[in-house]
């Protein structure tokens, strides 16, 4: 009995005095990214770059109102920030200060309302992602009712960038405009003559979203996106009324490309309790907001 003990326990010592192996550490989902160093945005015109969130500030003061609700400005700032990081590179190159990219107040003439700087810091880092990849993060003013395609726009299709209602943008003041032009001025414009057979051949053909996809009379035939150019217009969502072939008057609903976030829309939204998230899901389906270094190669651990 005490040898069959014996030869229970030498087993249990040797056990014993195996090293014991450590414990497998579980890596949480916010340990998968490494601290990276701080980005900081080059725009033309400044020389010294700034933080990120200092630029960010600069362009949700530069694009919006000071009036709108605080979930429009963090709405903004997200797809700001998104903007500046995919145009930029995640700061290796430069960024226009202007809507050719985005608008933009620099730190010295800035005086943003302490709304707009919650919205920086309650959104800070955050981005919008499709597929762990950065979107194309389009916004513009005011739609017509309506937000424009990528494909309507382009002819390329975006998943995220799809025609979407936004139906608050009648109460901003660029929502109805019209331009009167004089059959010279109008002529200089086109680079040709207009005849009376010209403007009894025009036709102007919508898409989805009621803005002009085509425009054609005799001979000729243009985009909308064209004629938006030739003539300065606020939308290619728009009228001709040539009943006077002296005087044209081309009336027009809305302002800017129509692809993406409808700044007003989002505001007019924020105003009926929608939150920030909301607002994005609204504008860019499909899309998930994340942290930008959740996606960013450099800080991924290896």
């Amino acid at each position: 009995m005490i040898a069959c003990l014996c030869m229970f326990l030498l087993p249990l010592q040797i056990i014993k005095k195996l090293p014991q192996q450590p414990e497998k550490e579980e890596i949480s989902e916010s340990e998968t990214v490494l601290a990276c160093e701080p980005i900081f945005i080059s725009v033309e015109g400044l020389a010294e770059p700034l933080p990120l969130e200092d630029y960010v500030l600069g362009v949700v003061q530069a694009e919006m109102p000071s009036t709108f609700h605080l979930e429009a400005f963090k709405a903004q700032a997200i797809a700001a920030r998104t903007f500046a990081i995919k145009t930029t590179n995640f700061g290796a190159e430069t960024i226009k200060p202007t809507t050719a990219h985005q608008a933009f107040i620099s730190p010295s003439e800035r005086t943003p309302a302490p709304t707009i700087a919650q919205a920086i810091t309650e959104t800070a880092s955050k981005i919008l992602s499709y597929k762990d990849d950065l979107i194309t993060a389009m916004f513009f003013s005011t739609s017509n009712g309506m937000t424009e395609s990528a494909e309507g726009y382009s002819g390329s299709e975006i998943p995220y960038l799809v025609t979407t209602e936004s139906l608050g943008d009648t109460v901003s003041p660029k929502f109805n405009q019209s331009k009167t032009f004089t059959l010279q001025e109008w002529n200089k414009a086109f680079g040709f003559t207009w005849t009376d057979d010209h403007f009894k051949a025009l036709t102007l053909t919508p898409n989805e979203s009621q803005r002009i996809e085509d425009v054609t009379t005799v001979d000729h035939k243009w985009t909308g996106r064209e004629i938006r150019e030739i003539l300065g217009l606020p939308s290619t969502d728009f009228e001709i009324d040539a009943t006077n072939p002296n005087l044209i008057t081309v009336s027009t609903k809305g302002f800017g490309h129509g692809v993406g976030m409808s700044q007003y829309g989002a505001n007019a939204m924020a105003q009926e309790g929608k939150k920030a998230e909301e607002i994005l899901q609204h504008y860019y389906p499909k899309t998930e907001i994340k942290n930008f270094q959740s996606i960013q190669q450099a800080c991924l651990k290896p």
